[in-house]
């Protein structure tokens, strides 16, 4: 079995560092783990070291032998996903998948056809739950980077937020140029793309997109749910522009 991974809040301090709050619950009361325990520890920009446990301070473990494993660059393609906000069960999944897929920042949309709105004295409640996610999924793919989650704003925002080398605006529309065309044979180091709502996009966001400089694009003839269209989209731009694929 591999060596559980935890992140790290603060750096270790030489051969010496502390878990605490929600990781140091989860190995002491879940994992149930011992003094000598073998763990690997991330911080989530891509440092990854080894360590065990050395004590057991209540709800905090302080880790000992810490040791730098590795420590990646950023990766050669940035993917910037732009969501639209979803119900909680579609969103939770597209994180995960997000994350798996190795996207690097997600900009949360709230569109005009979203069912669902966060208004932003419940984003801090909202964030720190899908921060949860995006860290569990991390550590299950043993990735050693978090995406950056940004907070849920309008569509104009986002389009002004975001730079890319490539941006694209993901359509059910026959008009729109097929993913699969655009990539074959091209790179671009940074790569942003909009999925929308269940109910698609607006004109005037679709709009405001294009006129930021985001191309249309589709995936096929079938109309994708949210959570499909993110997840292919993610695979295809992995499959296609990541060296060693």
């Amino acid at each position: 079995m591999p060596v559980r991974r935890f992140v790290l809040d603060t750096p270790p301090s030489g051969t010496v560092a502390m878990l605490e709050e929600r990781e140091a619950h989860h190995l002491i009361h879940v994992l149930r783990a011992e003094i000598g325990t073998s763990v690997e520890l991330i911080d989530g920009r891509g440092r990854l070291w080894s360590a065990q446990v050395g004590e057991i301070l209540g709800n905090r473990v302080r880790l000992v032998d810490v040791s730098l494993l590795s420590e990646t660059a950023e990766p050669e393609v940035r993917l910037t996903l732009i969501q639209a906000l979803c119900k909680s069960d579609r969103l939770t999944w597209i994180l995960q998948k997000a994350t798996e897929l190795e996207v690097s920042e997600i900009y949360l949309v709230q569109g005009r056809r979203s069912t669902v709105r966060i208004f932003q004295e419940r984003w801090r409640a909202k964030q720190e739950r899908w921060r949860a996610i995006l860290v569990n999924a991390a550590k299950q793919c043993r990735r050693s980077t978090i995406p950056i989650l940004h907070p849920p704003q309008e569509c104009r925002e986002v389009c002004e937020a975001v730079e890319s080398d490539l941006k694209l605006l993901l359509q059910a529309s026959p008009q729109a140029m097929p993913l699969k065309r655009l990539l074959q044979g091209k790179f671009w180091p940074s790569v942003a793309f909009a999925v929308g709502p269940e109910g698609g996009w607006t004109g005037e966001e679709c709009e405001a997109f294009l006129h930021s400089g985001f191309q249309a694009v589709q995936l096929g003839r079938s109309t994708l749910r949210t959570e499909t269209a993110a997840t292919v989209a993610a695979a295809l731009l992995r499959y296609e522009l990541f060296p060693g694929n």
